[in-house]
């Protein structure tokens, strides 16, 4: 349920994300109140876009804390009419982004993990190992897998088959987390691709991380380029079957085409960019000189366009974006920090009530002083 709500999210946020992209140009012709209005109904993954999305004319709750805020940022209120038009106007576009650009994700048939709950495997231990005997799909009979070392198993269990074919078992044990921090500093932090993270207060952390990227980008690029080779030599090799062709071809095929060493490399590789991240971010949280008490980090979550060439596109998207959200998040929990999610785009440029960007002018930092008192976007977020 939690993968699947995550999935939902993100999926929302793309299609939000990508329905401000093509109303850029019609939110042009609007006044500042109406495109407040229409940027307001896709601020986020709230109450009025979904009432949106069934047909509704969601109108701001002056009750409600951030509706408030938005309600006071004019005197005279909409009309109906003006509100069923501009309503209109946002609910095809975002229909027609569902409909052409971004689909819902569909679930694989094939999956590599497989969850076992408590009344699904038992425990046998012996004098010289600890077996786990797993349900399997013949009623009366159970998979007995021996494990490495000894251990307290409970909880929920998933076994994962990866590429090279190996089995790996996960234990989820409860998390140990300090309590919330009351007092400290609140700091800002971008994420970046040639360093790991930007602070707010001028520190750059994991500084030879794009170096590592890069690097294991370029490489599998150069390794994909020789096993492409090899592919074509092997259909070249089977078209004209004879007894020293088909040799050579199954030669090829079980010391060329395999996957093992491969999956083997690009884990290793992986491994010291793992390293690199969870040490940072160790060092962060857990420093004694002027300690951390919240976190604003850009939302990355929606789907990332980029359009920087070849080269680059292939480089940032190998970009682990994902992975170092889920260890901040995580790292944050346990060492007892507030994490606040904001989204990166044009954040310079928006206004922090209705989230209302215009990509020409500065229109988000006048309104964002007008309505906060200063004209620095980072410290009216960390207000």
């Amino acid at each position: 349920m939690e993968e699947t709500s995550k999935m939902a999210l993100t999926h929302w946020k793309s299609v939000i994300a990508e329905a401000k992209e093509k109303l850029a140009h019609t939110l042009k012709h609007f006044n500042d109140q109406d495109r407040h209005y229409a940027c307001w109904l896709l601020c986020g993954v709230n109450r009025q876009f979904f009432e949106l999305l069934d047909g509704r004319i969601p109108v701001p709750n002056p009750e409600v804390s951030f509706d408030r805020n938005y309600c006071l940022s004019y005197d005279r209120p909409l009309s109906s009419k003006a509100l069923r038009s501009i309503a209109g106007v946002v609910r095809r576009t975002v229909n027609k982004v569902r409909r052409d650009s971004v689909c819902y994700p569909r679930t694989q048939a094939f999956h590599n993990r497989i969850d076992f709950d408590a009344s699904c495997y038992t425990v046998r231990s012996t004098e010289d190992a600890q077996f786990l005997e797993l349900m399997s799909l013949q009623p009366g009979k159970r998979i007995s897998l021996r494990l490495k070392g000894r251990s307290k198993i409970r909880g929920t269990l998933q076994l994962i088959r990866d590429t090279a074919g190996t089995y790996s078992l996960r234990v989820y044990v409860p998390q140990q987390c300090e309590e919330k921090r009351k007092t400290g500093t609140v700091i800002g932090i971008d994420l970046g691709y040639t360093e790991m993270m930007a602070t707010s207060e001028q520190e750059l952390l994991g500084t030879d991380l794009g170096q590592y990227f890069s690097a294991i980008s370029d490489k599998r690029r150069k390794n994909s380029e020789g096993r492409n080779r090899m592919h074509s030599l092997f259909r070249n090799l089977l078209k004209k079957p004879n007894k020293d062709n088909l040799a050579k071809a199954e030669r090829i095929r079980k010391h060329n085409l395999g996957r093992k060493k491969q999956r083997a490399r690009y884990i290793r590789d992986i491994g010291v960019i793992k390293t690199i991240v969870n040490r940072e971010l160790n060092l962060l949280f857990t420093r004694k000189t002027n300690p951390i008490k919240q976190i604003v980090v850009e939302d990355l979550s929606a789907r990332m366009k980029v359009h920087f060439g070849k080269k680059w596109n292939r480089r940032l998207s190998g970009w682990m974006r994902g992975y170092l959200q889920e260890r901040i998040r995580y790292k944050a929990k346990k060492h007892g920090i507030e994490v606040s999610e904001v989204n990166p785009a044009y954040s310079s440029r928006e206004c922090p009530r209705c989230h209302c960007t215009d990509k020409k002018t500065d229109t988000g930092i006048h309104l964002s002083a007008r309505f906060a008192g200063t004209t620095d976007m980072l410290t009216w977020l960390l207000r």
